[in-house]
């Protein structure tokens, strides 16, 4: 937008930066989103792993389970919920970071938009500014008219 207002225009550069670090904020707290949500889907994936070897031990497919498939099971289960343990404690830290990206974006966005109404502002002031001049322009113009014009009788 093109501004009139010369305090506006010095402004329009501060907010097209501030545009730009909005944007910029706006696409972190969306990587930081889809990272949380990968995560959360590896999660979901390794529940899903540790249930499927607890099953394999509780109901073994033959009627004959050796003694070493049940030690290996276990440290796969076992590996599993240390890896879960892991994934629990990125998944926080994650969430914490997609917070962080998200309130830093509200506050980018809110000054964006302090910005654009300040801006409004001073150019309708201007405007007024404007039509005020225009109208003593007028009376002025109408009043020397009125004292030129000959008075007829």
């Amino acid at each position: 937008m093109s501004y009139r207002h010369p305090r506006a225009r010095r402004l329009a550069v501060v907010l097209e930066l501030a545009e730009k670090d909005e944007k910029e904020a706006l696409r972190r707290w969306g990587d930081s989103q889809k990272k949380l949500v990968l995560e959360e889907e590896r999660q979901q994936q390794l529940t899903v792993y540790a249930a499927d070897y607890q099953k394999q031990i509780a109901t073994p497919s033959s009627g004959h389970i050796s003694a070493g498939m049940i030690h290996n099971t276990l440290g796969f289960i076992s590996q599993i919920e240390t890896a879960l343990n892991q994934q629990q404690e990125q998944i926080k830290r994650l969430r914490a970071q997609t917070e962080r990206a998200r309130d830093a974006y509200l506050k980018s966005h809110g000054k964006v938009q302090a910005m654009q109404q300040l801006l409004q502002r001073l150019e309708q002031e201007f405007e007024h500014e404007q039509d005020r001049q225009q109208q003593r322009e007028a009376d002025e113009w109408a009043t020397r008219n009125a004292a030129i014009r000959p008075k007829s009788r």
